[in-house]
């Protein structure tokens, strides 16, 4: 049971860069990491580890502009597109690219874009990405790094160790080494992004959208509808989200008594039940469907994402392995 009394702080998503041949993407934010833009002193980096957790929860790792020094952006899978903090181009000295259209959890907007030319990060080298610059302090961190600097690789994120690895990834039939001894899921992509089929909420079937950048998972109001007709009834908290332009959207804040993932059942988890435009933009509106936060991916000691592959795994703490029912409760 929902205690109403209960102060929440949620993520606010999804924001839908709509630029020419690449499509829409989604970035998310936390309105709890919120911090005033820097001025230009304050920009220099101190030394950052190769994965740190922000106090939203989200993953951040150095990242490299054109030979710069290193920056934390949040790795964030359910961005389409690479996003920059407006300041730190301005120091950088990027070059302005064309002006996009973007559609928020509230509507559309419009944002100028810069040009860069390299984008490093351990692995990664990422060449010509045209990204969306906002606010900093609406971004949460000097910017995103989208499925644009992921795809073709195999991400793991290795919450049990701290550390996230980004590996080249093949198509191939079989798993490969990290995948072996995880629970493999079979995902489908859309606009890059990929989505789990293979799930259940309260015997309901539901599309899930695995997403480092945000810091709770948020469920459509097709889902809500659907469990209120097999009744199951929640107490709500209503809160306040507010998008990358400062839009607010509202929502319903609740608990999820359980989601059902290639047979892992986790257990109690959060959810805000939202009209978030991310779900019409991916015409997943009229269908049960759920942004999968960190608030449930670090749960396991590792997920992998695997881009070309289309594949999910997920490892399991030992505790959990070891029960026929696999169930991850939520503290």
């Amino acid at each position: 049971m929902l205690r109403q009394s209960k102060r929440v702080l949620v993520s606010a998503l999804a924001l839908l860069a709509l630029g020419p041949a690449l499509g829409p993407a989604i970035a998310q934010q936390d309105i709890a990491a919120e911090k005033p833009a820097a001025t230009e002193e304050e920009l220099i980096p101190g030394f950052i580890q190769d994965f740190k957790v922000d106090r939203g929860d989200r993953m951040m790792v150095p990242v490299s502009i054109n030979g710069s020094a290193t920056y934390p952006f949040i790795v964030d899978t359910g961005a389409e597109r690479t996003v920059i903090a407006n300041d730190l181009a301005k120091l950088l000295k990027l070059e302005p690219g064309p002006q996009l259209k973007l559609a928020t959890i509230t509507g559309t907007a419009y944002a100028d874009s810069y040009m860069i030319e390299n984008l490093t990060m351990n692995t990664i080298n990422v060449e010509l990405i045209e990204a969306p610059g906002l606010e900093r302090n609406n971004l949460g961190a000097y910017g995103l790094l989208g499925i644009d600097s992921l795809e073709d690789h195999k991400v793991l994120l290795d919450f049990k160790n701290g550390k996230m690895d980004v590996l080249p990834s093949k198509k191939r039939s079989g798993l490969g080494k990290v995948e072996r001894g995880m629970i493999v899921v079979t995902a489908k992509r859309k606009a890059g992004r990929m989505i789990l089929s293979d799930a259940e909420v309260g015997g309901v079937k539901v599309d899930i959208i695995l997403d480092t950048g945000a810091q709770s998972s948020m469920g459509n109001f097709a889902l809500r509808e659907r469990l209120r007709k097999r009744d199951m009834r929640f107490d709500y908290v209503q809160v306040q989200m507010r998008s990358v332009t400062g839009d607010i959207l509202m929502g319903d804040f609740t608990q999820v008594r359980d989601i059902t993932i290639g047979g892992v059942t986790i257990s109690d988890l959060p959810m805000t039940f939202a009209d978030n435009y991310a779900f019409k933009a991916l015409q997943l509106e009229r269908k049960p469907a759920i942004l999968l936060g960190m608030d449930a991916m670090k749960l396991f000691d590792r997920v992998m994402v695997d881009f070309s592959n289309r594949r999910v795994g997920f490892d399991l703490p030992k505790g959990a392995r070891k029960q026929q029912n696999i169930q991850l409760a939520m503290n």
